[in-house]
């Protein structure tokens, strides 16, 4: 990975190194591999120059997703397996205080976290709250304030509504008085010819 130069075969292979927890056959194997990345990826961080960094921040992407599917092919409610994974990523990318896991992988892991479980649950099975906990003991216990902003942020995400069955389309939203409507032309203006006709004097 450190000296592959072109971005499809960076993306490849990056895809490729999280497919290994494909072929381990034991829940200990698994999470002791998962481990192992975090660790290393912690412990290398701050080496990673400019000009490679892209391709390390899609191999991490790569494993928050692998994560969630591999717990998810376990099936959602298995506590076991869940509760052990979530505490792998306490451990390593989003633990709170200790001061050899470095703040840009962890803003990295609080961003793309809803986005790999957007991915991996398509039909809003898993429990929610509980996949939630690391960021949210990460927001309360972190002593630096840009990480506490940056979980806020990531637990504003408005996907989140959908698993909890609270979304609203947007553009159902009628603009004048905030009914719901099914119009999808609601607050349009009927222009003539829809053009932009310049500001006003």
């Amino acid at each position: 990975m450190w000296m592959q130069d072109k971005p499809r075969n960076q993306q490849r292979l990056a895809r490729d190194l999280a497919d290994l927890l494909d072929v381990l056959t034991t829940t200990e194997n698994l999470l002791g591999f998962i481990d192992g990345f975090w660790k290393t990826m912690a412990r290398e961080w701050g080496n990673i120059d400019a000009l490679r960094m892209d391709k390390y921040l899609y191999l991490v992407r790569c494993y928050v997703n692998k994560g969630f599917e591999k717990v998810a092919q376990n099936g959602w409610e298995n506590e076991e397996l869940r509760a052990e994974y979530l505490k792998v990523l306490e451990v390593a990318p989003l633990n709170a205080r200790d001061p050899k896991v470095p703040n840009g992988l962890r803003y990295h892991v609080v961003d793309i976290y809803v986005d790999e479980l957007d991915k991996v649950d398509t039909e809003r099975n898993a429990p929610l709250e509980a996949l939630l906990k690391p960021l949210r003991n990460l927001g309360t216990d972190s002593i630096t304030k840009p990480v506490r902003k940056r979980v806020q942020e990531a637990l504003e995400d408005e996907r989140l509504a959908d698993w909890k069955g609270e979304s609203v389309k947007k553009d159902e939203i009628d603009l004048d008085d905030g009914a719901v409507t099914n119009d999808p032309h609601a607050g349009v203006s009927d222009d003539e010819d829809g053009e932009f006709g310049g500001f006003g004097d």
